[in-house]
């Protein structure tokens, strides 16, 4: 913080001969419920701006720039203040981004960018769905993709982050990295292939002392080499660390009713997912935003399958999705679940328990997310089936069953911000209905 409130001084001295721009936002959310917990969607992929059992919410951000010739430098902090959670008042933003034409490099923690209009239950993303509070890091990235003939463009990235949080594993570390071939056929017809993967490694263990994390394992990391985890007599090899990954696969179509884009993002746990074993696996999704938007602006299904896990066989197989016996807390940060968030976490177990953390791991989720806009009032709808099997050691009988249901509308003034009206109901076979409305207002200056 001390480092952006610098940054934030020192930019008036570059005023007159470079173009600064500064801007904020406030906003905040009341919440009533008929029962403790919220609806799922008033929480769900939030970035942790609301938990489950939170009534109130302030959200203040402050973001500046300042733009050169031929690069652009960018400063940004945001905070939530909100009832019901363990730390009441927690950073969201706090980062310093370099850009130019070709890179992004940004320092620090920044709120991954919404898409498809934030109709996605996952934000397009199995790995990373806006769940949880974004992670302190360094990433470089391609600003924009790049170009190696007028079909083919490159995109990547790469990235260093720290799991920070109260977890099994302190301080362990988080290796990132993507890279996707962009083909563009003509200005109608995009098909993009993108794999990216995730690996936490290094930390202190309770049970095996402090973890591998010298250059030649950050080596092995990187690779997914095959390797001593603990360097004990007769330990059997493995990959260094705990590795996730997924494959998108998406087709952008352009013609005279609108625009559709058409994607999978497939799983990868272990080697079986590279094999496709593990199919149908992962997110299934279809989106279309018409070029009559007179009534609907956008819509979007999606299908999200968790419950093949390449099956159960001898060897590979039964992948345990986001769950590591080393490291324990699995893919969560502050306990809640990073990526797709159909998977259950149990938040009432301690550090120390030895028992399963994953109440479910194994679903089959629909989504359907729309959204409109009539003049200044803009209204979205987001209804999710998910039926929950448990874990290939602890299966759910019977299947719970839950639907979700969610709506808001939102007016915007011209000079007074924006005020937005929600509600939402939950049903579940297993326990009683959930009913919540709320209260939002959100200011830009």
């Amino acid at each position: 913080m001390k480092g952006f409130l610098v940054l934030v001084l020192l930019f008036p001295m570059f005023l007159s001969s470079q173009e600064f721009g500064i801007e904020g936002e406030v906003g905040t959310k009341i919440i009533v419920t008929n029962k403790n917990d919220n609806p799922f969607w008033f929480h769900t992929n939030t970035n942790y701006g609301v938990g489950a059992l939170t009534n109130l919410s302030v959200t203040a951000q402050l973001n500046a720039s300042l733009n050169y010739s031929t690069f652009k430098i960018n400063a940004g902090a945001a905070a939530f203040g909100r009832d019901g959670v363990e730390d009441a008042i927690q950073r969201r933003d706090l980062y310093l981004q370099f850009e130019n034409s070709w890179l992004l490099a940004t320092a620090g923690a920044k709120k991954q960018k919404e898409v498809l209009d934030g109709l996605s239950a996952t934000n397009q993303n199995f790995l990373w769905s806006g769940n949880a509070r974004p992670l302190p890091g360094f990433l470089l990235e391609a600003n924009n993709p790049f170009k190696i003939s007028k079909t083919f463009a490159i995109d990547w990235g790469i990235g260093h982050y720290v799991m920070n949080d109260t977890r099994y594993v302190d301080n362990t570390q988080l290796h990132y990295k993507r890279l996707g071939l962009i083909t563009k056929f003509n200005e109608n017809n995009i098909l993009t292939l993108k794999v990216q993967h995730y690996a936490q490694w290094a930390g202190t263990s309770p049970e095996w002392g402090k973890l591998k994390s010298g250059f030649k394992d950050f080596v092995n990391v990187f690779f997914a080499h095959t390797t001593e985890e603990y360097g004990i007599e007769g330990e059997t090899l493995n990959k260094l660390g705990n590795h996730l990954g997924s494959i998108l696969l998406q087709y952008n179509l352009k013609n005279k009713f609108g625009e559709f884009s058409i994607y999978h993002d497939h799983y990868i746990e272990d080697g079986s997912g590279t094999r496709w074993a593990n199919f149908p696996d992962g997110l299934w999704g279809i989106y279309f935003k018409p070029n009559n938007q007179r009534i609907i602006s956008s819509i979007l299904y999606e299908y999200i399958d968790t419950v093949d896990q390449s099956g159960i066989s001898v060897g590979s197989g039964k992948d345990n999705y986001f769950s590591n016996s080393i490291y324990r807390s699995g893919w969560t940060y502050e306990e809640n679940v990073i990526g797709v968030p159909f998977i259950l976490y149990n938040k009432e177990l301690s550090l120390e328990s030895t028992e399963p953390r994953y109440i479910s791991n194994r679903s089959k989720t629909h989504h359907l997310g729309i959204m409109g806009q009539f003049n200044n009032l803009t209204w979205k709808i987001k209804t999710t089936y998910s039926k929950y099997l448990g874990t290939y050691g602890a299966p759910l009988y019977p299947e719970w069953k839950y639907w979700y249901n969610y709506g808001s509308l939102s007016y915007k003034t011209e000079k007074l911000g924006i005020f937005t009206a929600m509600g939402g109901v939950d049903f579940s076979n297993r326990s009683s209905t959930v009913f919540g409305a709320g209260l939002a207002y959100s200011y830009q200056f």
